[in-house]
């Protein structure tokens, strides 16, 4: 199995200081958004930032190259086993990763019952 090299990344983003971070408006009221952002289109961005492969990096975090395409693509959720994976190999805390996956699927759980209402 070819290792991966994890370079830091100086866009990252820094995780120690985003628990706390909201988007408020001039007014100081918090700006909510109507864009959802999965993991998978972190993920693809950091890979390519650092010039990794995907298929070497699918093989790292022990996925097959298609689900890992799955997760990239929106149509698999991070889990708490892949969130350590990716903060061993990427650097970026397995808390993000999660709080990420959630943020996301709250979003789309709240879109699907306004639109049934």
């Amino acid at each position: 199995m070819r290792e991966i090299e994890v370079r830091p990344f100086p866009h990252s983003f820094n995780t120690r200081k985003m628990n706390n971070y909201k988007t408020l408006s001039g007014k100081g009221k918090e700006i909510q958004t109507d864009i959802a952002l999965h993991p998978g289109d972190i993920i693809m961005d950091e890979l390519e930032a650092r010039d990794i492969m995907k298929s070497a990096f699918a093989e790292q975090l022990g996925m097959k190259p298609s689900h890992f395409s799955e997760l990239l693509h929106g149509k698999r959720n991070v889990s708490a086993a892949t969130a350590i994976k990716l903060e061993q190999l990427l650097g970026i805390k397995a808390e993000y990763w999660l709080r990420v996956q959630v943020y996301y699927d709250l979003f789309m759980e709240r879109n699907k019952q306004m639109s049934l209402a």
